[in-house]
């Protein structure tokens, strides 16, 4: 018998930077997720240039030419994702949804549009990942972990159990985010930001930026140092 025809999808890419070529590099290597068809770029497209010999094109050439293909939003931070992500939405777009193939699927775990997840990592049972989520590689994710839309994981994270991370959240580089409770979860309030490195061992509220260990506002981190740097001056 023949081998089975596997249909790799062609999408789009809104996003033209460095990050965007990783992400495409990373989603094309070895057993293929996608293939890149062309790159939005809202200030560089339509002009003839090139990203890894496939094209840049305006967000009007998109619409013009490939407003069939999927989209993904290739963009890191998770604001300019939601907006990037509306704005094809407006003009009568989708999004890509790379894990419906079985050999990309992961047990007993929900991933929703515009999402991707990268090797090495490590997906927990009952973890839901919501629209436009990047987690980049070497990450841990525990199980019974939300994940709502325009959140971004860098490399090398590590969530614990029982957390819910909300929409717009950005979680630096090596950061740990430690477990919750049955019932009650450590809450990452919607667009907060995790400096790289930190370990967060409480919930934080919507819009903090915290670093450390224990992770804290940067503001207290910041008082914190200038009443330290008082007493050795004394």
């Amino acid at each position: 018998m023949g081998e089975t025809m596997v249909v790799v999808p062609r999408i789009v890419f809104y996003g033209a930077s460095g990050y965007s070529y990783c992400i495409a590099q990373m989603a094309t290597y070895t057993q293929p997720l996608c293939e890149p068809v062309a790159y939005i770029d809202d200030f560089r497209g339509g002009c003839g240039q090139r990203l890894n010999d496939i094209p840049i094109i305006s967000f009007d050439e998109w619409k013009n030419n490939f407003l069939d293909l999927a989209c993904f939003v290739t963009v890191a931070d998770p604001k300019s994702k939601h907006r990037l992500a509306d704005k094809i939405l407006a003009a009568g777009g989708s999004f890509a949804r790379l894990y419906e193939r079985p050999e990309f699927s992961f047990p007993e775990v929900s991933i929703d549009a515009g999402t991707i997840v990268f090797t090495p990592i490590y997906l927990g049972p009952y973890t839901m990942l919501g629209k436009h989520v990047h987690v980049m590689p070497m990450c841990s994710i525990g199980h019974d972990v939300k994940i709502a839309d325009y959140v971004t994981l860098c490399p090398s994270c590590t969530v614990s159990g029982y957390v819910v991370i909300e929409e717009e959240v950005l979680v630096g580089a090596g950061s740990t985010i430690v477990n919750g409770k049955a019932g009650k979860p450590l809450i990452v309030g919607a667009g907060s930001k995790i400096s790289a490195g930190a370990v967060v061992t409480k919930s934080i509220p919507p819009k903090a930026s915290v670093a450390g260990n224990p992770a804290r506002p940067l503001r207290e981190l910041a008082r914190a140092r200038r009443v330290t740097c008082r007493k050795q001056n004394l």
